[in-house]
């Protein structure tokens, strides 16, 4: 998928798994404080996503198969990338990969709970924290 010069694609071999933790490592554990085991728990039941511009590295995401659906996690871009669309190129590439699943959801920071409803999710009533983050479960409409 390609929105302007930003291009997403399922992470494919051992170098590009290797940027994508790089990429969420420094936005989850360096920038919020999240401890590593916990930003990196069940990574390897996950599939995982990059984003680059130009080829250059600046986003990542992954989802898991769960009992009640696919469950989009750990959306993250880089801090000098922020505000340019790359966060929803990723989310857009996701949710067309899970297209024929009947249920997807995401637990969502709450301070970004807008930009999931404005690409089509609801939140539910389900408020908690996680890793000191307030977050709010959403489901995708479709």
């Amino acid at each position: 998928m390609s929105t302007n010069s930003i291009n997403v694609e399922k992470v494919e071999d051992q170098k590009q798994i290797e940027i994508a933790f790089k990429i969420r490592k420094q936005v989850f554990v360096l920038e919020q404080n999240v401890s590593q085991e916990r930003e990196s728990m069940d990574d390897e039941d996950a599939v995982h996503y990059i984003a680059t511009i130009n080829g250059e590295p600046v986003g990542a995401a992954r989802y898991r198969k769960m009992e009640k659906g696919a469950k989009i996690e750990r959306i993250a871009v880089l801090n000098t990338f922020r505000g340019k669309r790359i966060g929803e190129a990723i989310l857009l590439k996701i949710l067309d990969d899970l297209k024929n699943e009947k249920k997807v959801y995401l637990y969502a920071q709450v301070n970004a709970s807008q930009f999931y409803i404005k690409n089509g999710f609801r939140q539910t009533d389900n408020y908690f924290l996680d890793a000191g983050i307030e977050h709010v479960e959403m489901d995708f409409i479709k």
